[in-house]
């Protein structure tokens, strides 16, 4: 059982006012009168006047002690619980990085908000799931304080999303009559699925990186950093390079409200890793930039074929990043092949193909120009392409056209188990091709499309759980990948291989396979929607919760008006005896007593 308004027994005070009132007397009066028969009928009363007496036993008093007891009962509103009611309450919990600034002030606030909701009911469930899309569970349990302990290596790292998928799923969860709570640092609209919001932030002075770049500049490699306030007041802030063991000395960098500036520097000579570290705030993941001069996966790369397309091959080699002639002994990644349709001969299985039509045609094609819908050609403008009439390549029936002009396929795609090609079925020479910066991109992103499936070690600089797509070894016997950072190493399934993301803290790490290098790499926070704090707040919507608790949780006492009726009889029967009059003839034989 439990009282619903503790407040109601206050009115248990009655009892020792009406106690008081019935231990005083009054003093009796003297009044003249002819005939003692004509007093009436008086009762005993002090002749010393008001003083404690004695407590006389009386109907009326027993009757106002039950008007008051009953009066308290039903003012407390006494309601019953069972042993095995069960109250679910589900947690969503904001995993944006913003989160970590407060997670001191959300356990607190759990432990204070929390025990409420579980003095109504036998047990209480509570579920902590977090808000992005892995909906990853923290804690599922019956116990307040695991939960909060739980909660304790709790590192909230996404970026800026939407809740309202793991808040349906909290809603399953918790049921029709469940709580769905969902934590975070802003106060906002009202949420879906009768959510409450829980909001625990308040506005920070934040400093923190909000980008990097690392370029080749001659024969040096220059990294460029954004520093950025998000404060609404000027800020300052020292810095400093540290690789290996040794660091610069700190700057000082000034910046005025909402001021961005970028930092400058050469990547230290001889030192594969560097990091730039910025004094410390209240907001930690943005103060440190973890640096790797990035290199992609080397491209070997062979030509074969016609020696008067070599100009243009010669030309697209030199434009690919970490491309190189494969020596004798080494198999090429990709080829740059011709193909004449006079002389056919057999192409290799990765290989760009160029028409070689050593005569200049007469004819131009003619003809709308007309794009697939494609990564290969996406966004890229080719109504700029002029192009000689040639004999063409003859098409496979698995070929995919990219891109057409007229009835002539002019870029094809062969892809299957044994062969990569990108055919080119035009006259690349006597065409305006290789002035047009769609054909550029296009030899390009077949590269780095070759490039990416490629097995070989890369060094990139990286967002915090950014997807990686690393190529590795799939056969069954293949070991597992090993994701391998400062703390420690985990290993992924190869089942799990297209779920890999870079870590949720920043720092280095590597992504090895049975000691195979695949990448080399640097995870940093860059969403600065996350590192703006200017819009957090607090605001608490659990208030009247545990009203609706107990409305749910609870049963009402069932006989609740036979106690007011009672109360109504006590006060009605104590007011009849109290007002009762003698009757006449018992005043008249006390006047004839007391005469004789």
């Amino acid at each position: 059982m439990i009282l619903a308004n503790p407040i109601g027994l206050w009115a248990l005070l009655g009892i020792p006012a009406i106690l008081l009132i019935h231990f005083l007397q009054r003093e009796s009066k003297r009044v003249p009168a002819s005939t003692l028969f004509l007093l009436e009928h008086l009762d005993r009363e002090s002749v010393k006047g008001r003083r404690f007496d004695r407590l006389r036993n009386s109907v009326p008093l027993w009757l106002q002690l039950l008007g008051v007891i009953l009066l308290a009962w039903l003012l407390a509103e006494p309601r019953w619980t069972s042993a095995r009611s069960v109250q679910r309450v589900v947690l969503v919990l904001d995993d944006s990085a913003s989160m970590e600034a407060f997670r001191d002030e959300f356990a607190e606030v759990l432990r204070r908000e929390l025990p409420p909701l579980a003095s109504l009911v036998g047990t209480t469930e509570y579920t902590a799931i977090e808000s992005s899309t892995s909906g990853a569970t923290l804690y599922r349990g019956t116990s307040a304080g695991e939960l909060i302990e739980a909660l304790a290596d709790w590192r909230p790292s996404s970026g800026s999303h939407s809740p309202e998928l793991a808040l349906r799923v909290g809603r399953g969860l918790a049921g029709a009559e469940g709580v769905l709570v969902f934590a975070t640092d802003y106060p906002g609209d009202p949420l879906p699925f009768g959510a409450l919001r829980l909001a625990v932030g308040s506005p920070l002075d934040n400093v923190g990186f909000a980008g990097l770049r690392i370029e080749r500049e001659d024969d040096r490699t220059v990294w460029r950093a954004t520093l950025r306030n998000y404060a609404d007041k000027a800020q300052s802030r020292s810095w400093f390079l540290a690789t290996g063991g040794r660091r610069t000395e700190p700057r000082t960098a000034d910046l005025e409200p909402g001021a961005t500036i970028t930092l400058q520097g050469e990547f230290p000579e001889g030192a594969d890793r560097a990091s730039l570290v910025l004094e410390p705030d209240r907001f930690t993941r943005d103060d440190r930039l973890f640096l790797v001069n990035p290199s992609p996966k080397s491209l070997l790369v062979s030509r074969t074929g016609s020696p008067t397309v070599e100009a243009v091959v010669a030309g697209l080699i030199g434009s690919l990043e970490n491309a190189a002639q494969s020596k004798p002994d080494e198999t090429p990644d990709l080829w740059f092949a011709t193909y004449n349709p006079l002389s056919p001969a057999e192409l290799p299985a990765t290989a760009i193909v160029f028409l070689n039509q050593e005569l200049v045609p007469p004819r131009f094609l003619s003809g709308p120009i007309v794009a697939a819908n494609h990564p290969l050609v996406a966004e890229l403008d080719w109504q700029g392409l002029i192009a000689r009439s040639t004999p063409s390549i003859p098409m496979h029936e698995d070929d995919l056209v990219l891109l057409w002009q007229g009835e002539r396929p002019l870029v094809l795609l062969r892809e299957a188990a044994d062969r990569r090609q990108l055919v080119l079925n035009f006259d690349i020479l006597h065409s305006n091709a290789p002035r047009l910066p769609a054909f550029v991109v296009l030899v390009h992103r077949f590269a780095a499309q070759v490039r990416a499936g490629k097995i070989a070690g890369e060094v990139r600089n990286l967002e915090l759980r950014q997807p990686l797509a690393l190529a590795h070894a799939t056969t069954t016997e293949s070991p597992p990948l090993e994701l391998v950072e400062e703390t420690g190493s985990t290993t992924i399934p190869l089942d799990r291989a297209r779920q890999l993301r870079a870590p949720g803290d920043p720092g280095f790490f590597r992504v090895t396979q049975d000691g195979v290098l695949l990448l080399d790499a640097t995870a940093n926070f860059a969403d600065t929607r996350e590192a703006d704090f200017s819009k957090a707040g607090s605001i608490s919507e659990l208030g009247t919760l545990p009203n609706a608790i107990r409305e749910r949780q609870t049963t009402a006492d069932p006989i609740w008006f036979v106690w007011a009726l009672l109360f109504a009889a006590a006060l009605i029967l104590a007011w009849h005896l109290l007002g009762k009059t003698p009757k006449p003839e018992a005043v008249a034989g006390h006047g004839s007593r007391a005469a004789g």
